[in-house]
């Protein structure tokens, strides 16, 4: 069974917003390299990069192994 067209750009389409959601929500209420204090807590800082709190690094690794696979498959012996 395959998907229609509609159906897979829907799929991407939010496959695409959320990432970039946690990543502009992230950035607006903990900016990076700001610190702040609590009262008896001590010190928190802001995230590095909320990229990476998005999981694009994940996916980045997950694609690099797919391709190294796919290739492997094509390359003739």
């Amino acid at each position: 069974m395959t998907l229609p067209g509609w159906v897979l750009a829907i799929f991407l389409t939010m496959a695409a917003a959320v990432p970039a959601g946690v990543y502009f929500t992230a950035t607006l209420f903990f900016p990076p390299d700001q610190s702040y204090t609590y009262v008896g807590q001590g010190t928190a800082q802001g995230a590095p990069g909320p990229v990476a709190g998005a999981g694009l690094s994940f996916a980045g690794v997950a694609y690099a192994a797919y391709w190294i696979i796919r290739r492997r498959q094509r390359k003739p012996d």
